[in-house]
Order: structure tokens, then sequence, then C-alpha cells
């Protein structure tokens, strides 16, 4: 989008873009973009979820968010690690478990290329089949407009937005028999703000806008429900020379009450690979963590 369809909003330049703040977004979002903001985001975000049968019939425990990412290397999948956990798990206890990305059935147990509890991140190898399949299904892999990778991250107190699949009564599930099931679900797309910004991570506090939002839900997708939106892309606003363009900034692990939080894009490598959290207590801290809630589940 050109400078002039944007109503005066100021152009500040650097090599790979600068960022508007949250009220210039809206700004943008408001003169006509909010539609073209959500197709866009659209475009990148995938519904991951993953079913078993039980009795004949069924079961679908959980679902996340993913999208493709290709800096440069080609094409590989990204979601949450507690997301990609979720599905091991249930694969474990179920041999049937199927996981589906958007109509795609993908053996993620078999496609794992790295994974980091502490970046709560995941990557994963698709084929070429599996892109086109998933290029007919209306999703494309996400490149960004930065001139190298890893892309900035965002800066506080600017504008950044992000789309994830919600649970609950954004997911509808059809059981179409002969083993067959049918999942839908309605995307949640958000405009928020950047408010603190570490050497690894994002947290985000956003406001509900119904007309920012894919589904055009007249409310904010309950506590449990938007645990879905886990795995999904931040995407960063950002202006360049006068055209209007984002990039990634992070992988959603957490969404919840107006509040998301993120890991930051640059833990991933063009390869997929990811670099280890910095913190090694990190990782001492998540065994813990994981020790407690089978605890509270046990």
């Amino acid at each position: 989008m050109l400078a002039d369809d944007l109503h005066g909003m100021p152009a500040r330049m650097s090599d790979d873009g600068d960022q508007p703040t949250r009220q210039e977004a809206e700004q943008l979002l408001r003169s006509g973009l909010a539609k073209a903001m959500r197709e866009t985001a659209a475009q990148y975000s995938v519904p991951l979820a993953w079913v078993y049968a039980d009795q004949g019939r069924p079961v679908v425990p959980s679902n996340g968010s993913a999208f493709l990412l290709d800096c440069g290397e080609g094409p590989f999948l990204v979601t949450a690690d507690h997301v990609l956990a979720g599905f091991l798990k249930d694969k474990a206890d179920h041999a049937d478990a199927k996981a589906i990305l958007g109509e795609t059935v993908i053996p993620l147990d078999e496609r794992i290329i790295a994974r980091d509890r502490a970046h709560d991140v995941a990557t994963l190898r698709v084929t070429a089949v599996e892109v086109a399949d998933l290029k007919r299904y209306g999703k494309v892999p996400l490149t960004g407009s930065q001139s190298k990778w890893p892309p900035a991250p965002p800066c506080v107190d600017r504008g950044v937005f992000f789309v994830g699949f919600p649970g609950g009564e954004g997911r509808k599930v059809e059981w179409k028999g002969g083993g067959r099931v049918d999942i839908e679900f309605e995307a949640y797309t958000a405009l928020a703000v950047a408010s603190s910004v570490s050497a690894t991570g994002l947290s985000l506090l956003f406001e509900h806008e119904q007309s920012f939002d894919a589904g055009l839900r007249p409310r904010m997708p309950t506590r449990d429900n938007m645990g879905g939106c886990s795995g999904a892309p931040i995407l960063t606003f950002v202006e360049q020379r006068r055209v209007f363009s984002w990039r990634l900034g992070g992988v959603v692990n957490e969404a919840v009450d107006g509040l998301v939080k993120a890991a930051r894009a640059d833990c991933i490598n063009p390869d997929g690979t990811l670099n280890a959290h910095p913190d090694p207590l990190a990782y001492r801290r998540d065994r813990d963590l994981s020790a407690w809630e089978e605890g509270q589940s046990s």
C-alpha cells in the first residue's frame, strides 16, 4: 500500500523499514486495511489439530496453530513445542491418532527438525506435495519483508498483529463416516502492541476489535479457547519507502485475556534448526514446571 493511501501517516526509514505505533496502525486499519490485514494473515496461519477414534467415533482432544516459514532455504513448518508435545502424548496413548494441518494429514512424529522447550518452538519438515496441498487450501509460506534473516524484533509500543485458531466455539467437528472427519476452524485476528521485548521473548497486549477479527466475533474467545492460538505467527507492521508490509516477529506460545506471549523469531535458523536458549536455567525451570503439571493431573 502506498503512503498516499495512508491518510498522512509519517514515513520513517531504515534498511528494513520501521514500525508504526498502535495509533498509526489503527489509522491504517480504519482506513480500509483491516480486511487486507485479515486476508494477509490468514494466508500464513494454519489450524493444526489431531483426531483419534473412541468407540468408533472421532475425538479431537486439542488444537493449535502453525505456519509455513521460508527463510531462504526452503519452507518448513513452525508451531509451539507444547502443541507438538500434546500431539505426541496422544499419539503414544492412541496409535491411530493423526495430525491434520488445514485439510492435510501430516505425520508430525516423523518430521521433527528441532524442538526447544525453553523457547517453546518446534520446527518440522514438509514435502513439496504438502506445500502444494496447503496452497490449494489458501496457505502460503511466510517470507517477510526483511532484507536478511533474522528479522529485527518488534519494538516496544509498536503495532503487531496475529491470527490463530481458537478451540471451542471456533471449531466444528463433523463425522462423515467411513473414517472421515471434517474439522472447520474460524480464525481469530487481533491488533496488538508489544509491551515488552526481551532477548528471547515478546509480551503483547491486545484489545478485542470486532471489525479487525477475521471471524467478526462480538467478543474475545474465552480463556480456554484462546489456547488454540499457540503456534501462530506474530506479524510485525513495517513501513519502508512509503510501502506498508510485514515480517515475522515471533511464535505465539501463550494467549489469554488480552495478553500474548511469544518466542522471538530469531531463535529460528534458516534451515529450521533452533538456537539454544541463552539461559541454561530456562530448561531446568521448564522441567520443574512440567513435573508440577504432571503432579497436578495425576
